[in-house]
């Protein structure tokens, strides 16, 4: 059977991509507002496809899709949260809904312990909410040659000390922050380098930011880069400041490419990133940890090799791409109704 996607919006970024490989993509497009007739438009497309499960990513879909299985008893129900879009305290009204919502047959499931720990706040049973990490394929290491061959292609000088950060530019992501942990990066290394790979609605702000502070030629936004893990070659430490996370998946790749990473105490950093073993973790909005921690790494390269070592083991042993599709082939075949 050909899955089929459906976007509640737009086609996404990756729309042309499925649909050159046979995966037919339906748009919805939603308008503001909650609109219980898309959840019949989403029973209807499960019937046209022969679907027997519906695997929902993120909160939204998820209400639509559960309300779908309803009018349509042949379809199963797989839910995956991924996290949050802020640190807010849980949301009263999804406290409200929750309970009801979790008496609908299907999986429930976060992609860290952290996450499960606030779903559960927001009034889903304890019981009912599963984890499964997110898993990569840890691919080839880049070398020597692909790292020369990228500093030169983005115009990085080829015995500079690169930070690097692969993020949608939104607020979560907390990127002003690591402006500012830059700017003090270069008091202790001059001719350190900061690369931010991304577009968003930030990214205007955060490039005046730059300029502001004096550091707008030793920033450079490189905008989106659907080769993100081959322009990592030419990163010598992977930040991630963001607010909150569920489980990063561009840390995993970071790690995979065997980059030590500097991130955030928050969601699922720490259940992915061992501190003084993989990378150091630094609390979350703290500007000096986090160019301390920046700098730290960037004066002994010898210790960010053996924590990007460790990085890349850790991948292939604990998130692999391989155990992630498993665990949900099995939640598959459990809640598929045929």
């Amino acid at each position: 059977m050909v899955p089929a996607v459906c976007c509640l919006d737009e086609p996404g970024d990756w729309a042309s991509e499925l649909t050159t490989r046979g995966i037919p993509v339906v748009a919805l497009g939603r308008r503001a507002g909650f609109h219980p007739s898309l959840a019949a438009q989403l029973a209807g497309l499960a019937r046209r496809v022969g679907a027997s499960v519906i695997h929902c990513h993120h909160y939204s879909p998820y209400v639509y899709s559960a309300l779908a299985t309803i009018l349509n008893r042949r379809c199963g129900l797989v839910f995956t949260e991924h996290g949050r879009l802020s640190d807010a305290v849980p949301s009263r009204k999804r406290r409200v809904v929750n309970p009801w919502l979790a008496r609908i047959p299907g999986a429930i499931i976060a992609v860290s312990a952290d996450l499960k720990r606030h779903m559960v706040a927001e009034g889903f049973p304890e019981r009912r909410v599963e984890v499964i990490y997110n898993g990569i394929a840890a691919g080839a290491r880049a070398g020597v040659h692909d790292r020369a061959a990228v500093r030169a292609s983005l115009g990085l000088p080829p015995d500079a000390f690169v930070a690097g950060s692969v993020a949608r530019l939104d607020l979560v992501k907390n990127l002003a922050s690591l402006l500012q942990a830059h700017a003090s990066v270069l008091t202790a290394i001059p001719d350190a380098r900061l690369v931010v790979v991304g577009t968003g609605p930030e990214q205007a702000s955060l490039e005046a930011r730059a300029r502001e502070l004096g550091i707008g030629e030793r920033v450079l936004f490189a905008g989106y880069r659907a080769d993100a893990r081959r322009v990592m070659s030419a990163f010598d430490v992977y930040v991630n400041c963001s607010t909150y996370e569920g489980v990063s998946l561009t840390i995993l790749e970071a790690m995979a490419a065997g980059l030590p990473v500097v991130a955030t105490t928050v969601g699922g950093n720490p259940e992915v990133v061992v501190d003084g073993e993989t990378g150091l973790l630094v609390p979350a909005r703290g500007v000096p940890p986090l160019a301390a921690a920046i700098a730290a790494l960037g004066s002994d390269p010898q210790r960010s090799r053996q924590m990007g070592e460790a990085g890349r083991r850790r991948v292939e042993s604990a998130f692999s791409i391989e155990r992630m599709v498993d665990e949900y082939r099995r939640e598959y075949e459990r809640h598929a109704r045929v």
